[in-house]
């Protein structure tokens, strides 16, 4: 039980009116002491001591915290601190909140604990998300199932979990999702790429650590201990209203720790594979663009006019591109920077398979990268698998395709095309049973069979594997994608520059 606190002076008006209900909210919730309240509310005992002693406002993340621990209604509680510093012309800080004082509380206690966290009375708002794309197009019906989905009311936010293959655009999709549902998340957001972070749950932590600190935590109020480190930072999404964007999920261990039960504030994950082993998620799974998306964005990019003067080609590079957004998003800006370039001169040069994916390259950005850093993480299965992928030419893939071009079960072959799904290689299509495969993959799965053919080591599937006898070859060759290009020739100089003397010649 709390110690009887000082009376109020009557002479402040609303703020002793307002010092005076935060007491009464405390009574109610069986009158803790300001130390026991400081436990769940992270403030320390002093702060929401001064909160409720009518000497000024306190300051709106003071106000929510103590109402919250003290189990109030938070935006009840919001709408009249508003109301109040607005009768009382409190100066503004950050989020909104009065600008905090230098002077000692009233009521410091020379043994607080927490001497550091008045730091966090001033609502720290980060802006961690990254610049989104100007030229994003289309997706609008998924945006709006999006934003419906983020703003549906409920105790708790689920998660919002984005995936699709490589190159869909996840991330783009995010960020603007992250604009439209802006007013809902006053207090900031909170970004991080986990497919930068080492491998690991230790890295998690330290993703953690950072968006504490970005809160406003000072560091030596950071715990070490991962269990308390976890505790705080949800307790703080449960207290605001926050979006937190993580980027390229690898596996569902990698965020659980980052999932809270929070009514206000949103998770949004992006991630090429499904991660079904989380529960209670939103989902939304992007595909490639419908085809006037896709010309849609090269007029973005290189002028609606020159795309209508040469509508027909312009829809043969998205045809060669798979109309997947990054693609057409190189190719553009590779068209823009080469004004005198036809459209369908463009088209004839991606036409040429050996030098497709290649050419799907502008500065640090490009195709060929991204499907390699894939094909090195799948297991020798998956990558027998994507020798195997477009060909024939079908477009298209099956499990029992692969199991007889394999030698294998055909369960065991549709694990590994499960894997290329959850790799962003392959997506289902239509007909049950089959796998699409793009241009672009199978673009990408020759050059895997010719720089294999190059380095001499031609890949045997498992039954000629079973039939060589006294050689343990049940686990095929790891192939390096890259092998076969010179080292001394840029891939970018090698691609345009081909086509820079295709032009001249």
């Amino acid at each position: 039980m709390g110690r009887p606190e000082r009376p109020l002076d009557g002479s402040s008006g609303p703020i002793t009116e307002f010092a005076r209900d935060l007491r009464a909210l405390r009574r109610r919730a069986g009158n803790p002491s300001y130390r026991e309240l400081a436990r769940t509310a992270l403030f320390a005992p002093s702060v929401l001591s001064t909160a409720a002693s009518g000497h000024r406002l306190p300051t709106l993340p003071v106000t929510l915290a103590f109402v919250a621990a003290c189990g109030g209604d938070r935006p009840a509680w919001e709408r009249r601190w508003r109301r109040v510093a607005g009768e009382v012309g409190a100066a503004a800080g950050p989020g909104g909140a009065p600008e905090a004082r230098e002077e000692p509380p009233p009521e410091a206690d020379p043994a607080d604990p927490w001497p550091l966290s008045r730091v966090m009375s001033n609502l720290a708002r980060p802006a961690q998300l990254p610049m989104g794309s100007s030229t994003f197009v289309g997706r609008g019906q998924a945006l709006a199932g999006a934003a419906m989905l983020v703003g549906r009311p409920g105790p708790v936010r689920l998660p919002l979990m984005v995936s699709g293959p490589i190159g869909v655009g996840k991330t783009a999709f995010a960020l603007r999702l992250a604009d439209v549902v802006s007013s809902e998340f006053p207090d900031g957001q909170l970004y991080a790429d986990m497919g930068g972070c080492e491998p690991g749950i230790r890295s998690t932590y330290q993703v953690m650590r950072g968006f504490l600190r970005a809160l406003g935590v000072p560091a030596p109020l950071v715990p070490d201990d991962p269990i308390q480190r976890i505790g705080m930072y949800r307790s703080l999404l449960a207290q605001r209203r926050v979006f937190v964007l993580l980027e390229n999920v690898g596996d569902e261990g990698q965020v659980r720790p980052l999932l809270a039960r929070a009514a206000h504030s949103q998770v949004v994950l992006t991630s090429r594979a499904r991660l079904l082993g989380l529960d209670d998620a939103h989902r939304v799974d992007l595909d490639a663009f419908a085809r006037h998306e896709s010309l849609e964005l090269v007029g973005r990019i290189v002028g609606a006019e020159r795309v209508e003067a040469e509508y027909a080609a312009a829809s043969a590079v998205a045809e060669i591109c798979g109309d997947l957004p990054l693609a057409i998003n190189i190719v553009g800006r590779r068209i823009a920077a080469r004004p005198e370039w036809a459209l369908a001169h463009t088209a004839g040069l991606l036409a040429d398979r050996d030098r497709l994916i290649d050419s799907l390259s502008v500065g640090d950005v490009n195709v060929r990268d991204r499907f390699s850093a894939a094909y090195e993480r799948l297991s020798p299965p998956g990558r027998q698998a994507v020798h195997q992928l477009g060909l024939g030419g079908a477009g298209w893939t099956s499990a029992v395709a692969l199991a007889a071009a394999l030698g294998v079960a055909v369960d065991e072959a549709d694990d590994a095309l499960e894997s290329l799904v959850d790799a962003g290689l392959l997506t289902r299509a239509s007909v049950a049973g089959r796998y699409r495969v793009s241009t672009l993959v199978g673009a990408f799965a020759e050059h895997v069979r010719h720089e294999a053919a190059q380095l001499g080591s031609p890949l045997r599937d498992r039954r000629a594997q079973r039939e060589t006898a006294g050689v343990d070859c049940s686990v095929p060759p790891v192939l390096p994608v890259n092998a076969a290009r010179p080292l001394n020739e840029p891939r970018t100089q090698r691609a345009f520059g081909a086509m820079e003397r295709t032009e001249t010649a």
